[in-house]
């Protein structure tokens, strides 16, 4: 965890997911952009700082979201669409 958050420290960007590195890259106040798979920032998912730059992108328009507030190992659906539609044209550097 050391190691991964003396990375985040010296990046300039950071792209992740709704996880712990997202909240240690605001910490650091470096900018985010977030991709939302299972969660959703409604549910209060959001960088810890929310003074931090950051950039949410999603797939809109799935019913099966969010699927849980921690996620599973597989999707329950099977189909994964909440992170294999996700449009990385859109992520701004």
């Amino acid at each position: 965890l050391n190691q991964s958050a003396s990375v985040v420290k010296n990046a300039k960007h950071i792209i992740t997911a709704d996880t712990g590195l997202m909240h240690i890259a605001s910490a650091f106040q470096r900018p985010i952009t977030v991709l939302w798979g299972n969660t959703v920032p409604e549910l209060g998912m959001y960088p810890y700082l929310t003074e931090t730059s950051y950039q949410s992108l999603e797939v809109k328009g799935l019913n099966c979201r969010p699927c849980s507030k921690i996620g599973y190992q597989k999707c329950p659906k099977g189909h994964f669409k909440c992170m294999l539609d996700q449009d990385v044209s859109l992520i701004k550097i």
